[in-house]
């Protein structure tokens, strides 16, 4: 098994099983498709990063113009929003018998979901995604020429020649990265500090604890808390919260600077405080920051697009499966047959039920979506359906699409306000309306850009208490978040010295069930180890919930050791 350290740091040996392109072995399928199968994709563009447009209607909410609705998880009705319960109804009581054969399926066409079709990409996957759009949280958009992200914006940067250098180079994506090794500036009662972990913008007072806690951060990058977590120490940190680490590492009293900073932190990155968070998962997201990062134009989403633009190539080689990237497809059923294949069965984009056979399938959807579509696991396997409830937050990013550059250079700045007044308990959180910062959706083609044109900034707003997403959806959601948005947004334009007249638009993505929190005992009570098992040797768990970290490289690390298994068992 291969740690996330070891993927970062690994030679090429890890792809060896999908780096020989699409393999001209016989599809098990014998018949052609029927034609009303490529009407599973729309004419509108899955694509992760695809061309968007302006609402020609804007709304003015405070003199600033909207987008009527939301993307991301755009679902216009609140009492149809997917996966609350089984959708299995079939007419007749049972699934439709299958038309296909397939080697392998992907549910989810996420970054988790297209990583492990493209590892696998020699089996000629097929994959089902839920939205219109494929990449999930790792979706993007482009604008009059300026990309944005929808929510997953960066990775850490790989170690030369390491595993993952290799498979972000084999995507390109080095050549359009630009790297991020700077303190993240924060900005404290309307003054942006460059690095306030040099001292710099606090009192002196508090510098011999912000000196502790940075020491801390590199101690814990030195002697990293890595994924499958296997030492002692390792399940013991995981027993305690990060707040309760920091103060006994700390051994002094914490000043409300740093508390603020480590909780906005906490906040943007996993939707919940470091009070609520287990020691180990935050230090294994916290501490891998000093490896600095890779930004990509579009954030994520390039990533997600190029993964998805060489899996569509797949139609042409393959064209008997086509098409291998299925969107606003809803998979509701998947179940192990006696003979050991598995039925996979799911409601095409015009209602209707299909089913098809699968030798493997490879779940990369979160676990709430896991326990109602795994036909009877309930019965089954009981453990594994309760643990699979995972504990969500739901996450809003507002972009806001600017007629000209943004003139400082900067990627990430947090913002703190007064940091006596910043939440510090769940109870805080609810009323605490607010995004805790600002990203220059830009940041990636910044050399590149010209004085005219346009740019974006990214507002990263985490919901972290656990009834935001009915605010997501109850009542007029989009003139709700606006009005807390617009007086907000005008602090972070002065900060920034641009003009209100600049704002072209302001786009909401929501997403409601974005980020599993990483709770308390998460690795120790053996939670991880429960969901992430594959399930009857045919049914296996990619996903970035099956260690409850946002990160992208534990989703990359598990689709290596799937795609792993299932080449070895498919030969």
């Amino acid at each position: 098994m291969h740690t996330r350290r070891q993927v970062l740091k690994a030679g090429l040996g890890l792809f060896a099983y999908g780096a020989t392109g699409v393999s001209n072995a016989r599809s098990l399928i014998s018949a052609r498709p029927p034609a009303s199968r490529l009407a599973d994709l729309s004419g509108k563009s899955c694509r992760p990063l695809a061309t968007r447009y302006r609402d020609p209607k804007p709304r003015l909410i405070d003199g600033l113009p909207f987008k009527n609705w939301f993307e991301g998880d755009d679902f216009n009705d609140g009492l149809n929003i997917p996966f609350h319960s089984a959708e299995n109804n079939f007419p007749g009581g049972v699934p439709p018998e299958p038309d296909e054969v397939v080697q392998v399926a992907v549910v989810g066409g996420g970054i988790s979901g297209l990583a492990s079709a493209y590892l696998l990409r020699q089996y000629n996957p097929v994959v089902f995604e839920l939205h219109s759009i494929f990449g999930g949280n790792a979706q993007g958009g482009v604008i009059d020429g300026a990309e944005y992200p929808l929510g997953s914006a960066y990775v850490i940067t790989p170690d030369p020649g390491s595993a993952l250098d290799h498979f972000y180079r084999e995507l390109g994506l080095h050549e359009v990265t630009r790297p991020d090794v700077a303190a993240a500036p924060v900005e404290i009662n309307g003054v942006i500090h460059e690095d306030i972990w040099s001292g710099i913008g606090v009192p002196p007072e508090d510098v011999p604890a912000i000196e502790a806690y940075r020491k801390l951060v590199l101690r814990m990058a030195d002697d990293y808390p890595d994924v499958p977590f296997p030492e002692q120490w390792m399940r013991d940190l995981d027993r305690i919260s990060l707040r309760q680490h920091i103060e006994e590492e700390v051994a002094l009293p914490i000043p409300a600077t740093l508390s603020a900073a480590v909780q906005a932190y906490c906040y943007s990155s996993f939707g919940a405080g470091w009070e609520e968070i287990s020691a180990l998962l935050g230090w294994n997201f916290l501490a891998a920051e000093e490896f600095g990062r890779w930004v990509f134009p579009g954030g994520n989403a390039w990533m997600a697009d190029a993964l998805w633009q060489r899996l569509r190539d797949l139609d042409h080689a393959s064209p008997m499966l086509a098409p291998h990237l299925r969107a606003g497809s809803r998979v509701v059923d998947v179940r192990v047959r006696p003979d050991r294949m598995v039925q996979l069965t799911w409601r095409t984009p015009d209602g209707l039920f299909r089913s098809m056979l699968a030798q493997h399938v490879v779940m990369s959807c979160p676990k709430h979506v896991c326990r109602h579509v795994i036909h009877d696991l309930e019965r089954i396997d009981p453990q594994r359906f309760n643990a699979m409830n995972l504990h969500r937050r739901a996450y809003v990013v507002a972009n806001v699409l600017l007629d000209r550059p943004v003139s400082r250079d900067f990627y990430d700045i947090f913002l703190l306000g007064e940091p006596k007044s910043f939440p510090m308990s769940e109870g805080q959180a609810t009323s605490f309306w607010r995004y805790t910062d600002v990203l220059d959706g830009s940041y990636a083609n910044r050399r590149d850009m010209l004085p005219g044109r346009p740019s974006v900034l990214s507002l990263f707003w985490p919901l972290a208490y656990d009834t935001a997403r009915f605010d997501l959806v109850q009542g007029d959601p989009v003139l709700a978040f606006g009005q807390a948005l617009a007086s907000q947004l005008n602090e972070t334009l002065t900060l920034l010295d641009m003009p209100r007249s600049a704002v072209r638009e302001i786009r909401f993505t929501r997403w409601g069930h974005a980020l599993p929190v990483a709770q308390v005992g998460f690795v120790a009570n053996g939670i991880a180890h429960a969901i992430r098992r594959p399930f009857q040797d045919r049914v296996y768990f990619v996903n970035q919930d099956n260690w409850a970290l946002p990160a992208v490289e534990n989703s990359l690390y598990d689709a290596f050791e799937t795609a792993s298994t299932i080449a070895a068992a498919l030969g």
